[in-house]
């Protein structure tokens, strides 16, 4: 038999679309190592540019710092002169007339000097003018006159830098004029205090500016001469007025405006990507594996997956003229393995479509046989009418020579068996009860009333539907297998209700008697039996009790899973079957 061709391109066009795997491929790569490429550089970019964003902003915080720092400086400053102005000693010093008052009030002004130097380290002396100018007093470790061209600021007057020709230090002074208030003429200007500090906390100042050792960072006085600096401070810098950007340095300058001095910061940008640049290193290095990493894997795909895919696509597309033709296996990996594989399924195939052809022919045989069997057992059924009208003639027969047992039983079997071969496959509860009744009285004439089978049921499920003979299959089990062998006589329960499962109204069915129970074994067997049914929808007839099954399988034909179905039994002390079912349920 000629298999069928799956294949419904032309032979050329096969060709053409089994090439279409190493384009495919042959795009990926170069799809791949543009993305790697791409992202090199746009990594390169991000990191960079992100590192510049964070410098900028750590280089605006750390000034943003340093010019709060100059601030509070200003204010102690500020502080210091009001502390010394309003002492009472330098005004009665300022106030004294003559020489000798003055030398009364120095000893206050000593201590004056005393208190505030302590107060502020940077403080090295304190200077009193007179009016006209003339330094009346002065108390320190550094001694430096006043300059001619100090600036003023408000009532503040700010030197620029001052350098000590003994020790080159560098120091500056701040002066404030000093008032007295006259009743007639109003405020007058009676002299000036200058305090002279030096530049060691401006120059803690720039240190901590300074981010790194290739930047500068410096102070300027008014006349652009350099106070203090720190980092690689070049003349040139001086020149820078405001804040700006170039390819080359990043500059910032905070005008302090109170001595009317600057602070200059220059930042080389390399100097902020020294971090970066090291990192880049790695980024290549990184790409560069990764390519090299990925030509290998790209050659070792191709070599291992696409070329034997290829030849096997190839021989697929061959297959249809020749299904006697197997894949050639090359190698021990997994496509070879997977080449051996497809082999051994063409071989199944072929021997089981051999399998197929034989079982249908088979089949085929026996359902024609069955067909036959049934046709005889069709024509061989017995006329229920003519049964039943046997049975009223034996009732009959029997109330007329007194025998009322006799007349009783069999009533009870011609109903009994009216109503197993008469109806629908549905009955309502009430109908499978009064059936119920009927059999218990067959059952308690053979067994001379040794046996008995009680029924109860709540009047609101009287009317519901259940499929018929599904509980006196398991009643006669019951008996004939718990009770029949007991010689004391035995009782079976058949209870019906209404309830509630998982959130869902159910019809509780439970059938329970006293008997000898089910050993271990056998009990073991018919749950192993119903669940291959469930698995496979197959019953074993191997002395397990087909009643019971036929009943379970009966019971899955009806409601499939929606029915719950529960065996308890123990040697000695009876058997419990429960059922749920679906209420309302009447197909």
């Amino acid at each position: 038999m000629k298999s069928p061709d799956f294949f419904p391109f032309p032979s050329g066009r096969r060709k053409k679309w089994r090439g279409k795997l190493i384009y495919e491929y042959i795009f990926l790569l170069i799809a791949v190592a543009c993305i790697i490429i791409i992202s090199f550089w746009m990594t390169r970019y991000i990191v960079k540019y992100s590192a510049m964003e964070q410098s900028r902003q750590s280089l605006d915080v750390i000034f943003q710092q340093a010019e709060e720092r100059i601030k509070i400086f200003e204010e102690d400053i500020e502080s210091l002169h009001m502390n010394v102005l309003h002492s009472s000693s330098v005004q009665d010093f300022f106030q004294a007339g003559d020489m000798a008052g003055r030398w009364d009030s120095l000893e206050g002004f000593y201590q004056v000097v005393g208190n505030n130097r302590r107060i502020n380290r940077n403080l090295q002396n304190i200077l009193l003018y007179d009016a006209s100018g003339e330094l009346i007093a002065a108390k320190g470790d550094v001694y430096l006159p006043r300059p001619e061209d100090i600036a003023e600021n408000g009532l503040y007057t700010y030197s620029d830098c001052m350098t000590d020709k003994k020790t080159k230090a560098s120091y500056f002074e701040v002066g404030m004029p000093v008032f007295e208030r006259n009743l007639e003429s109003g405020y007058h200007q009676i002299g000036s205090v200058y305090l002279l500090f030096d530049v060691k906390y401006l120059q803690s100042i720039v240190d901590s500016v300074l981010p790194n050792e290739k930047s500068a960072v410096g102070i300027l006085d008014g006349k652009g001469n350099l106070a203090v600096s720190a980092g690689d401070w070049k003349e040139e810098y001086a020149l820078f007025n405001n804040s700006s950007e170039d390819d080359g340095n990043l500059i910032h300058v905070h005008k302090i405006s109170r001595m009317g001095w600057r602070m200059i910061s220059v930042v080389p940008k390399h100097s902020m990507l020294s971090g970066v640049t090291q990192m880049q290193k790695v980024n290549y290095i990184t790409y560069l594996v990764v390519l090299f990493v990925m030509c290998l894997v790209c050659a070792t795909v191709y070599r291992r997956i696409i070329k034997p895919i290829s030849r096997q696509t190839s021989f697929m597309a061959d297959f249809t003229r020749d299904t006697g033709q197997r894949i050639e296996v090359t190698g021990e990996n997994e496509i070879s393995e997977m080449a051996r594989k497809m082999n051994e399924m063409l071989d199944d195939i072929e021997a089981l479509n051999r399998e197929i052809v034989d079982s249908q022919k088979k089949y085929l045989e026996q359902e024609y046989a069955r067909k036959q069997t049934e046709m005889i057992a069709y024509k061989s059924q017995i006329n229920p009418h003519f049964l039943y009208n046997t049975f009223n003639c034996i009732r009959g027969m029997a109330l007329y020579k007194g025998e009322r047992e006799i007349a009783e039983l069999t009533m009870s079997l011609s109903c009994f068996f009216r109503y197993s071969v008469q109806g629908d496959e549905m009955v309502t509860v009430a109908e499978a009860l009064e059936n119920l009744s009927h059999y218990s009285n067959i059952i308690r004439c053979r067994f001379n009333g040794k046996h008995q089978v009680n029924t109860a049921a709540s009047k609101e499920v009287l009317e519901k539907r259940i499929p018929k003979l599904l509980i006196q299959p398991l009643v006669e089990n019951a008996v004939l297998h718990g009770l029949e062998m007991k010689p004391q006589g035995g009782r079976v329960f058949v209870e019906i209700t209404e309830t509630k499962k998982q959130g869902t109204d159910k019809l509780a069915v439970t059938v329970k008697d006293d008997g000898d129970g089910i050993d271990t074994e056998k009990l073991r067997a018919l749950k192993d039996a119903m669940e291959r049914y469930d698995r496979e929808g197959t019953i074993s007839e191997k002395g397990l009790g087909i009643g019971f099954l036929n009943v379970y399988r009966r019971l899955r034909l009806f409601y499939g899973q929606a029915a719950d179905f529960e065996l308890e039994s123990a040697e000695g002390k009876g058997t419990r079957i429960r059922m749920w079912l679906p209420v309302g349920q009447d197909e």
